[in-house]
């Protein structure tokens, strides 16, 4: 009996096994542009230190060259699959424009499929027509 308490001490003072999968990469951080394609496919220009900055608490920075700079805001649904953001930007009076996205993270590289303005998101990061495709690289900070 003794034996029976004491092993039974252990096993609910043990602690549980947890599932030790690695924690999904974070979308926070900045962002560098490097492929921009529109809704027919073509690759869009890129000007030199363009792309995203997100920061905690919805907020984002966006970049189309490095003097033009715009406050924008963003909302993730990480707990989907694919996970989903929203896009949002700013119409002045108007209400924002959302544009719904899902993306995917793999190690310093970022892929973010982008639907049309307060349309359907799109289903799949391999999606053979998306409204818009944007691929990054993470920017790492410099010491």
């Amino acid at each position: 009996m003794h034996t029976l308490l004491v092993g039974l001490a252990l096993a609910v003072g043990a602690p549980a096994l947890k599932d030790r999968t690695p924690p999904e990469p974070s979308i926070l951080g900045n962002w560098k542009l490097t492929e921009w394609l529109s809704p027919n496919g073509a690759k869009n220009a890129i000007a030199e230190g363009s792309g995203v900055e997100f920061l905690p608490g919805g907020k984002r920075i966006w970049r189309d060259g490095p003097d033009d700079t715009e406050e924008r805001s963003y909302k993730l649904y990480p707990k989907t699959s694919p996970a989903a953001i929203d896009l949002i930007r700013a119409a002045g009076m108007q209400e924002p424009t959302v544009h719904p996205a899902i993306f995917k993270i793999d190690g310093d590289k970022l892929v973010i499929v982008i639907g049309p303005p307060n349309g359907e998101r799109p289903k799949s990061i391999d999606q053979a027509d998306p409204y818009m495709l944007m691929r990054f690289e993470r920017i790492h900070k410099k010491d």
